[in-house]
Order: C-alpha cells, then structure tokens, then sequence
C-alpha cells in the first residue's frame, strides 16, 4: 500500500517523508516478531527483584532489562508472581 501512494507522490519531500517512514515502519515490525519468536512464559515462585530472576534464570544479573522491557511491571525491585514474557535463553 505504502508502495503504490509512492508511485502517485510528485512532491519530493513528501517522497522522502513516505520513504523514511516506510523504513522505520518495517525496522519496528521486525523487532516486535524478533521478540515475540524467541519469548516463553514463566511465572516467578516469589516476588523477587528484577536482579534475582534474571541471575536465576539466565546466569546473568545484567539481563534484567530483558524480563523489564517485556513486562508492565510497578517496580523492577518487587517483581510479582505472575506470568511473564521473558526471553527463551
């Protein structure tokens, strides 16, 4: 779709415009599936920070921005006990 409103622009700026967002779009859409492949669910057994489940989980205390940026969490130190979309190693 975004192709054919392409091929009907005369103004180059609106072009361009079009095109960068086209770029963008597609940049976003492949990093949303990136993340949606490589997912699981796991549910903590305690409420626990975000530091602890990702050293527990993956041996790495430093990926607790994997199990943040995934989930609507109130606070990266009290992670509540219910299911999470966390990375598959």
């Amino acid at each position: 779709a975004i192709d054919q409103e392409q091929l009907r622009i005369r103004d180059d700026v609106l072009f361009q415009q079009i095109s960068v967002m086209r770029t963008d779009l597609n940049r976003d859409i492949s990093a949303r599936l990136a993340q949606v492949e490589r997912t699981a669910l796991r549910t903590p057994d305690d409420v626990l920070p975000a530091l602890v489940l990702a050293a527990a989980w993956y041996d790495d205390a430093g990926r607790e921005s994997d199990i943040l940026t995934r989930n609507p969490v109130p606070h990266p130190g009290f992670i509540p006990v219910e299911p999470l979309r966390v990375p598959v190693r």
